[in-house]
């Protein structure tokens, strides 16, 4: 069997930058050993792997594949799915209206929508202007103290604040300054050792040095195979309302400073959910054949 996977750049217009996503639709949901083969195969840090739901126009299901394992929730890779659905229908990115230049509209007038049915619960994109917008689950950040030998491993000697997300299951550690977050360079052998039960990622994040971006943040995950992924969206479902908290705004613009990078635009929609917005590029097509 041959299966055609669409390669999309999510949370960046430029192709060299962002992260990289492979997106398979089929009429159909495969097998989940299947999908994790054509997961492993892509080599990206996930794969969206997307099914109609016949019964119900414009939604989806969707799951989500690292090269090793199946993972409940992935921002970048729902964004990925959206970007490939709203091409195939051949809608422009500039027919409806969109975005301001800080934050999300949470009413757009003439947006259109998918909702996906996930692990995580219904998921909606909304696509405006140049821009796609993810409403997330909020996670709700819990005052966490993070243990020593993890503090070690990711080459933390301090911190100004640490949470936890339940529904995510995200560590979240506020650093000094970006210069920190930055230079961080973490010993992922002694980190995938360590006994971290509910923890399946790790955020480091800082307030920006520059006056257009509000926090800037990296994301490390190298129990599912991912020793630093690009750009996370699901992990701006817990960044939101850490920052809001801080900051005061219910509006914010961040960046993700891994080597690629990418840019989020972020708003607090209400105690239960966030608008998380940026933009895509389908950038290739790949067949993959598996016998």
């Amino acid at each position: 069997m041959t299966y055609e996977i669409s390669l999309v750049n999510s949370f960046t217009g430029v192709e060299a930058e962002g992260n990289p996503a492979g997106v398979l639709i089929s009429q159909e949901e495969l097998d989940s050993a299947l999908m994790q083969e054509l997961a492993t195969l892509v080599g990206f840090s996930e794969t969206a792997f997307v099914t109609p739901l016949p019964e119900k126009s414009d939604e989806y299901r969707i799951r989500w594949f690292t090269t090793v394992t199946e993972v409940p929730l992935c921002g970048h890779a729902t964004l990925a799915a959206a970007a490939v659905i709203f091409r195939k229908r051949g809608i422009s990115s500039t027919s409806v209206s969109g975005l301001s230049s800080r934050g999300v509209n949470p009413k757009p007038t003439g947006s259109k929508k998918i909702r996906f049915h996930s692990q995580s619960g219904i998921l909606e994109v909304s696509l405006q202007k140049k821009r796609y917008v993810l409403d997330f689950p909020l996670d709700t950040p819990i005052p966490y103290d993070p243990p020593e030998n993890l503090l070690t491993a990711m080459s933390i000697e301090s911190y100004v604040s640490s949470a936890y997300g339940k529904l995510t299951n995200y560590l979240l550690i506020q650093l000094q300054n970006e210069e920190r977050v930055a230079d961080l360079s973490p010993n992922f052998s002694l980190l995938k050792g360590l006994n971290l039960p509910g923890i399946i990622g790790i955020i480091a994040t800082a307030i920006a040095d520059s006056s257009d971006i509000d926090f800037v943040s990296r994301f490390f995950d190298p129990w599912a195979g991912i020793m630093e992924d690009p750009v996370t969206g699901s992990a701006h479902s817990l960044l939101t309302p850490y920052w809001q908290q801080i900051l005061k705004k219910r509006e914010m613009t961040a960046r993700q400073i891994s080597s690629r990078g990418g840019v989020l635009y972020l708003q607090v929609k209400d105690d239960k959910r966030v608008f998380i917005g940026g933009s895509a590029e389908i950038y290739a097509k790949k067949i993959l054949s598996v016998v």
